[in-house]
């Protein structure tokens, strides 16, 4: 993956002691899908668990 920061004419100027929306967006975003995939994981696990008793 490549990223290339190329600043727009509309963009704020860059100050690195706040946080990028875009970047906090994306972090939930990961967060979110991570969590979901543990749920599902665990209901799986839960669900073969019930099956062997």
């Amino acid at each position: 993956m490549r990223l290339v920061l190329v600043p727009s004419e509309r963009a704020e100027a860059y100050d690195p002691t706040k946080t990028d929306p875009r970047l906090v967006a994306l972090v939930r975003l990961l967060a979110r899908q991570a969590a979901r995939e543990f749920v599902d994981a665990e209901w799986e696990r839960a669900s073969r668990d019930r099956l062997r008793k």
